[in-house]
């Protein structure tokens, strides 16, 4: 499995751990990783700005985080019977981060530059003159998308303030890049004509686009009254809108019909979250208990793919505008509740982590498919970790897994697409299945 090289390269400490959840700024550092996300009012490293900028003033003069997390998806549709179980075929994602905080009095800087959101889906696409019955056995998923990659690369500069002793308020702006990507077939057939889903009337459409300035902010508050062992903390992260635009590559799988798509080019609009957390930390001698939750709220309703210069040709003359595809990297509102417990088993050397978080469905049952950015049925997440440090470095090792869940699409389930509208069937019934591991590891230095 992937999931050995995953924890073999950890183990090395070849890279070290970012991470994000679905395509969410969610588990954005090895500690949350370990904690299953419950670290929202301890995590004062590089992630802090994305998620908390406040929790960088806990601690004062310079320090550094270098940081990575592999991420490992596998992800599944059992589709029926007469189909076989179509498995993920993409790689395990490496993401990376840095961050740095400098601190003045009462004032703390802070940089950091990480990928906040990655998923890379790729599905087995159909060899060059495999037989039709061979197509549709072994090739349910074609209608609902074989291809879908996303990747925001986001940087924060970032302040916090220690308004009393007891209160720290701080924010950030945020500055992202997101590379996207879809790739499914048309059907350009008519029903009565052609039998419905003849794979030799299919049309592939592929789309590679960017949005090289998404900006955003991070705004967020720490208690932390030194007469209570109690903290709290909340965050609220905000980005604009996504607006993709790229090259469509569009052809047809046989021929007729024919394709007239030489400049075509796509463009998109989606809705970036807004992201609420709150949390929650009782501080023991020599332990600590966190909880907390967390909210995504996406935007009413999103812009599928515009299609501009994009034509298909039947063989009876008909003609008809590729105007545009829905999309299949949907989300929808959602949130998650967290909890972890650290405990000291050397006093300034090692600590040792566990966590647990559950979290909703990130995507609407009807419109699952196994492609989607939003192919996140939620469920239960299990973490673990730990904290080693030596004079000025620590060193940080998280883990984790979201536990198998599935989500099984009945009809009607999503339509294929047919730009002649002549007939057309679901694309995406069937069970789809997730789970994840995440592993994480990362150094700071401190001067």
């Amino acid at each position: 499995m992937r999931v050995v090289s995953v924890v073999a390269l950890a183990a090395l400490g070849a890279t070290a751990g970012v991470a994000t959840a679905g395509g969410e700024v969610d588990l954005l550092s090895p500690r949350a990783i370990g904690h299953a996300g419950a670290s929202l009012v301890s995590d004062d490293g590089g992630a802090a700005a994305f998620v908390c900028p406040a929790a960088i003033a806990r601690r004062d003069g310079a320090r550094g985080q270098l940081a990575g997390l592999i991420v490992d998806d596998d992800v599944w549709l059992d589709a029926g019977p007469g189909h076989p179980r179509v498995r993920d075929l993409g790689p395990a994602e490496l993401l990376p981060s840095l961050g740095v905080q400098v601190g003045w009095g009462r004032i703390v800087l802070g940089a950091s530059l990480a990928v906040t959101e990655s998923i890379d889906r790729r599905l087995p696409t159909p060899a060059p003159g495999l037989p039709d019955a061979a197509v549709i056995a072994d090739h349910p998923h074609r209608y609902a998308g074989t291809d879908a990659r996303w990747t925001r690369t986001t940087a924060a500069l970032a302040v916090a303030v220690r308004a009393t002793d007891w209160l720290a308020v701080g924010a950030a702006l945020t500055l992202g890049r997101v590379d996207a990507g879809e790739e499914r077939r048309l059907w350009a057939g008519f029903s009565g004509r052609d039998p419905v889903g003849t794979p030799g009337r299919d049309v592939t459409v592929a789309i590679a686009a960017d949005d090289p300035l998404v900006p955003g902010a991070t705004v967020g508050a720490l208690v932390a009254p030194a007469e209570v062992p109690l903290e709290l903390g909340v965050g609220v992260a905000w980005a604009d809108d996504v607006r993709l635009a790229g090259p469509a590559t569009i052809a047809a799988v046989r021929s007729p019909p024919s394709i007239d798509a030489a400049a075509a080019q796509a463009r998109a609009r989606f809705g970036s979250a807004l992201t609420l957390a709150a949390g929650v930390r009782w501080l023991g001698e020599r332990w600590a208990v966190e909880a907390g939750a967390t909210a995504w709220t996406y935007p009413t309703g999103h812009d599928g793919w515009t299609i501009d210069g994009a034509r298909v040709i039947d063989d009876s003359g008909a003609t008809a505008a590729i105007a545009g595809v829905p999309t299949r990297l949907t989300r929808r509102s959602h949130g998650a509740v967290r909890a972890s417990l650290d405990v000291e088993l050397a006093p300034g050397f090692l600590w040792m982590s566990a966590g647990w978080s559950w979290r909703g469905a990130g995507t609407p049952a009807a419109r699952t498919t196994t492609t989607t950015i939003g192919l996140d049925p939620g469920g239960h997440t299990l973490g673990a970790g730990m904290s080693v440090s030596a004079g000025a470095a620590t060193i940080t090792l998280g883990v984790a897994r979201q536990l198998a869940r599935t989500v099984t699409v009945e009809a009607p389930g999503l339509p294929l697409d047919n730009p002649f509208g002549g007939g057309g069937e679901p694309a995406n019934l069937g069970a789809h299945g997730r789970s994840r591991d995440l592993v994480g590891v990362g150094v700071e230095l401190a001067w």
